[in-house]
């Protein structure tokens, strides 16, 4: 399996480094690793090389750190997991419980959106879900479009709609300024500071006359809300005209930051249309590739990737 490895990783150097880094941090970990990366077409396994080679030019100082807190990462969703298996429901149910053990403690985040970034890459979920929108959306998306994203995070997503999608402006709203520092980080080494705009906005905010988005992104963020129902409804008013909304949402995945548990992919598509949208497509990713059937009956996680419009 080895050999097999190397020869995928061959032509692909900043995936092999990134990689390499990871197994330097956790030798036991080489195993999922080489499952992980010899799962994906060949296709799949190019996109995992652009995404592995804009981590390290965000974080090519940090990321035997970041190898560190992969694995802390790794080991904090094991315990997650175990909660979860217990308990048959996420650790906290409201904003303010996750503010109070969760946000509020700058350490333990840091190491959790480094673990994070990393996921985006080695984990097939992960992967596959940023496969699926860059291969979808390239059929959908405009040269020179306008896309919003709510809670950017890294801004690795509004990275692909720049790079790859052709879009000509991205925006990223958060009500963390310090998280927007981090995006705004992100595209400046990036190389597009001039292509992207950064507000500390609520998505529930007033809708302005004038301004509209191509697309809107929603990554990994209605789990974190209260009512994120009526969050979509409020984001349908800043679609423009044939617009297209695109989700990653979870099921049977606990996090600490998680409030919404959803069981079911039947529950993502209620949830969406009760947000005054209409699915156009819908791919399921789960944790090891395996089926979606296994994954249900296992209670693993799943992420739900969408494409929607409004209704």
């Amino acid at each position: 399996m080895i050999s097999d490895l190397n020869t995928v990783l061959f032509n692909r150097p900043s995936l092999a480094k990134l990689i390499s880094h990871v197994e330097s941090a956790w030798p036991e970990h080489a195993g999922y690793l080489a499952r992980s990366m010899l799962a994906r077409t060949p296709a799949h396994l190019d996109a995992s090389e652009w995404a592995a080679s804009a981590i390290l030019k965000i974080s090519e100082e940090n990321i035997t750190d970041l190898a560190h807190d992969y694995r802390w990462f790794c080991k904090m969703v094991q315990e997650e997991e175990l909660f979860f298996a217990r308990e048959d429901r996420y650790r906290y149910s409201t904003f303010q419980e996750t503010l109070k053990n969760v946000y509020s403690d700058d350490v333990f985040m840091d190491r959790y959106m480094n673990g994070l970034f990393l996921c985006h890459v080695i984990w097939w979920m992960f992967s596959s879900s940023l496969f699926f929108f860059t291969s979808r959306m390239s059929a959908r998306l405009k040269s020179g479009s306008s896309v919003l994203e709510v809670g950017p995070g890294h801004g690795l997503l509004l990275y692909m709609a720049l790079e790859r999608l052709g879009a000509g402006h991205v925006e990223g709203w958060d009500l963390s300024p310090v998280s927007l520092d981090q995006t705004r980080n992100t595209l400046s080494k990036l190389g597009y500071a001039a292509e992207s705009t950064f507000l500390v906005r609520d998505m529930n905010s007033p809708i302005d006359s004038d301004k509209r988005f191509d697309l809107i992104i929603l990554s990994h963020l209605l789990e974190h809300l209260e009512r994120p129902v009526e969050a979509l409804q409020n984001l349908r008013g800043w679609i423009s005209k044939g617009g297209n909304i695109f989700v990653n949402i979870p099921i049977n995945a606990p996090l600490p930051d998680h409030l919404i548990l959803l069981r079911h992919p039947d529950e993502v598509q209620k949830l969406i249309e009760d947000g005054g949208f209409r699915i156009v497509e819908m791919s399921c990713h789960t944790t090891e590739n395996i089926s979606i059937s296994r994954a249900l009956k296992r209670k693993s996680a799943i992420t739900c990737s969408l494409i929607a419009e409004p209704a």
